[in-house]
């Protein structure tokens, strides 16, 4: 192998630059040099750490000063986004996503100021001196410390609308110790209660796969893995060399160009081949899945012993490594949960804040559209490359470049804060599928009444009527009074106003519906009535709130004959404002007097399904929305789901699962099994289900940030569905219902003339281990007496292959130097 230049170490060495100076450092100079290397790094910590003498003090926890503004900011738009949704625009689903977005964005934009602001004020703050080193705890642990907690999750693993605006060094409030309790509990319970499924489900792993081990040189397989070739992205690019590095060529790499050999067969991918070949198209490795041997696998099929990067030796238990790799984690993520209690954390846009305060400007061409998104905020969406510039005053102005789509929130010319939200940059073009709703909302009613729906052509907009419910008693007459009293009340205010002080010429925001109710042909048009408002100023339909004692006195002396004229139409309706605390239907005008009634608006969305005119109780459910909803995700919910995948379960209280593996397998292999012969039809549906198990495995524990090798869930997975049930027997021997290996069955058909048909199967990991082909180990994973009797009706043999049944015999295990005397 080509040796690598020499890296440049010189600069502060963190836990990630040591591990890449060991593994540099193991490829070029072998494993002994690096033991007495590693040695002398410890060494060497050890003396540089006990000089240090580093300890935390309570000075070095610095809360940066832009804390405050960002609060203020948040808190500004969430009281507009509060005002939208009282008054109908905007439903309690969006509203509840809007604050989700906004704190996690403050949360993100401190991270960020408080990374900056050790780096400006010490580089020798203890604090930032561990974290940034990889030496104790996380960003998002210092985050608590000196920035602010967050949102948190409730016991439901939904998001709670307040966050805890304070940190540990400033100290919670009574509420905000209240929520954070549960995320403390929560931890301490989890640790307990979640260890002994990790426990088990290593367990399990193991009686699956404890009979893996490395037993040929090569199998000679005709099958193959395909990589497809890469995308120019780091994590792609990143991704492509975990699967790659340590694994077996399977077709020669020719250049494609000129055609001449850049890897052959048979060659392992070292970090100088993955250079070489990785812009091919298309890359064929060796895999566990496509081993032929029955028992155990090949050296080739498995490639690398990780451990030391050389090609795995004969009589390696590598099942026992894969069981652990995936088990392992297990335990470490449950332990996780506690660190941050229950803190969340998500996906945000790409947002560019402020540099400085002043006027912002750009240009607004023929393409830009100006748009109010789902949050009932206007912005710009700009269609290409733009520049905006932002003036300070006239020695200092900055710009930004935003690319295309992005979308800008201020307007031309505005005035904005430091650190104001300027713009958003889409993550990635998002490919357009269906949104499937993982959450529901209940909308009840806050009063009882009469449904009422204005349709408008985009939203509907729901009334209640409110009025008093008595509810009659089974066999009694009911005798109620009339509930709503007319008082002739003059010089009085007949709205209950906000305002103690006397304010200049206040209008009334009166909405009329009479558009929205064109469409429909009506018997009656609405009828007008006309009142009388005796009024200060002698200007048509306008109000005057003071102070109550003033108005009395003023009205008995002087106002006597300034009366106005209002025409209202019951079709009218006083609008929620600053100075009405709620909505006001006009229901019934007769003269010189109004009744209004207090309603209740709610948006709602399409395709709700809503009686018109119901009458609906307090607290009824008016309507779900479904949605997709945000949760935390806990490994503990990540542990049930790698645990539901290894069952190969289709079921999940008493509910069927959607896109399980099972139906999947089956639906695979029928559509197959009209095109091809029953041995094609099974390897195809086999290898696209062992794919399918694959990527979900990996994909709950990537999630968590946890790589783990694709060979060893391979192992597992290859032990899940390497079996087959036989349907039609043939001129075999074997009997329709028995459960074989499929290479096995291969082998048989191969020599008979009438072949025995057979479907693919997929199997969790208990029932492996007790359908284990031993039924020594079997018996010694559950149902003991069950399985051994059966043995025993059976006459059945065990030929000790694997490592449990020698260790329970007490004889020399088939691995290691126990496989070097099997061989001789």
């Amino acid at each position: 192998m080509k040796k690598k230049s020499t890296i440049n170490i010189n600069k502060n060495q963190t836990k990630n630059e040591l591990k890449n100076l060991i593994n540099w450092f193991t490829q070029n100079y072998g494993s002994l040099r690096t033991t007495k290397l590693v040695d002398s790094l410890k060494k060497l910590g050890f003396k540089y750490s006990t000089q240090a003498g580093i300890s935390l003090g309570i000075e070095d926890l610095n809360i940066p000063k832009i804390k405050k503004e960002l609060l203020t900011q948040s808190e500004n738009k969430l009281g507009k986004m509060d005002f939208f949704s009282n008054q109908g625009y905007l439903n309690n689903i969006l509203y509840m996503e809007k604050v989700v977005q906004t704190w996690d964005q403050t949360n993100e934009k401190l991270r960020e100021e408080i990374i900056n602001n050790f780096r400006q004020t010490s580089l020798i703050n203890p604090l930032y001196m561990m974290t940034l080193s990889g030496a104790r705890g996380n960003i998002s642990q210092i985050k608590q410390l000196v920035g602010m907690r967050g949102l948190i999750s409730d016991s439901q693993g939904e998001i709670m609308e307040l966050p805890i605006k304070n940190n540990f060094r400033e100290g919670l409030n009574i509420v905000e110790y209240f929520i954070s309790c549960y995320g403390a509990r929560k931890g301490l319970v989890d640790t307990a209660l979640k260890t002994a499924n990790s426990g088990y489900l290593t367990r399990r792993l193991i009686y699956t796969s404890q009979a893996v081990i490395i037993k040929q040189p090569n199998c000679r397989t005709k099958y193959k893995n395909l990589i497809l070739g890469l995308k120019n992205n780091k994590k792609n690019y990143k991704n492509s060399k975990e699967n790659l590095l340590g694994r077996i060529l399977a077709r020669d790499i020719k250049n494609d160009k000129n055609q001449t050999i850049i890897a052959s067969e048979g060659q392992d991918i070292c970090n100088f081949t993955f250079k070489k070949i990785i812009k091919s198209k298309k890359i064929y490795i060796r895999s566990p899945l496509t081993c032929k041997l029955n028992f155990g696998l090949c050296q080739l099929c498995y490639g690398w012993n990780l451990g030391n990067g050389r090609i795995a030796e004969l009589g390696e238990s590598i099942g026992i490594v894969a069981a652990q790799s995936i088990g392992e984690p297990g335990t470490q993520l449950t332990m996780r949960t506690f660190h941050t209690g229950g803190v969340f954390s998500g996906e945000t846009n790409r947002i560019i804040h402020s540099p400085s305060e002043g006027k912002i400007n750009y240009t607004i061409t023929k393409d830009d559209k100006r748009i109010r998104n789902k949050y009932s905020e206007k912005t710009t969406i700009i269609k290409a490359e733009k520049c905006v510039f932002i003036n300070k005053d006239k020695k200092n102005k900055y710009f930004l470049v935003l690319p295309a789509n992005s979308i800008i929130f201020p307007k031309p010319s505005e005035n904005i804060k430091y650190k104001q939200l300027i713009a958003e940059i889409p993550i990635a073009k998002k490919r357009k599928k269906k949104k499937i709703a993982t959450g529901s909302t209940e909308i009840k009613s806050n009063f009882s009444g009469i449904l009422l729906l204005h349709e408008t052509e985009k939203k509907k907009l729901l009334s209640i009527l409110s009025c008093n419910l008595l509810e009659a008693m089974k066999f009694q007459k009911l005798y109620y009074k009339n509930n709503i009293k007319n008082k002739k009340k003059t010089n009085k205010k007949f709205i209950k106003e906000k305002q103690k002080s006397i304010l200049n010429k206040i209008k009334v925001n009166i909405e009329t519906t009479k558009e929205k109710f064109k469409k429909f042909k009506t018997k009656k048009t609405a009828k007008t009535f006309n009142f009388i408002i005796e009024e200060i100023e002698n200007k048509s339909s306008e109000i005057i709130f003071t102070n109550k004692r003033k108005t009395e006195k003023e009205l008995k002396n002087k106002q006597r004959n300034n009366l106005t004229i209002n025409t209202f139409s019951q079709e009218f309706k006083i609008l929620k404002n600053p100075w009405f605390p709620y909505c006001f239907n006009i229901l019934q005008k007769t003269r010189g007097k109004i009744l209004i009634k207090k309603s209740n608006t709610k948006a709602i969305i399409k395709n709700s399904l809503i009686k018109k005119e119901k009458f609906v109780k307090k607290n009824n459910v008016l309507f779900y929305i479904y949605h997709e909803s945000k949760k935390t995700k806990d490994i503990v919910q990540g542990l049930p789901k790698i645990e539901q995948i290894l069952e190969g379960k289709r079921t999940s209280n008493l509910e069927k699962l959607r896109n399980n593996p099972h139906d999947k397998l089956d639906h695979i292999f029928s559509n197959l099994s009209k095109k091809f012969d029953n041995k094609i039809a099974n390897r195809i549906a086999i290898e696209k289900v062992q794919y399918f198990l694959t990527k979900k495995i990996q994909d709950v524990y990537e999630s968590q940030g946890i790589n783990i090798a694709n060979k060893h869930i391979e192992i597992i997975v290859k032990q899940m569905t390497d079996k087959v049930i036989i349907k039609e027997k043939g001129e075999t021997k074997i009997l329709p219902g028995e459960i074989i290996e499929l290479n096995k069955i291969e082998k048989i058909n191969d020599k008979v003339i009438k072949k025995a048909s057979y479907e693919p199967l997929i199997l969790g990991i208990t029932k492996l281990g007790l359908n284990n082909q031993s039924f020594i180990t079997a018996s010694s994973f559950q149902e003991t007496a069950k399985i051994l009797t059966k043995a025993a009706i059976e006459g059945k043999v065990d030929w000790l292959n694997g490592l449990k049944e020698n260790v329970i015999l007490g004889k020399l295990i088939p691995s290691g130097t126990g496989f070097k005397k099997l061989l001789n």
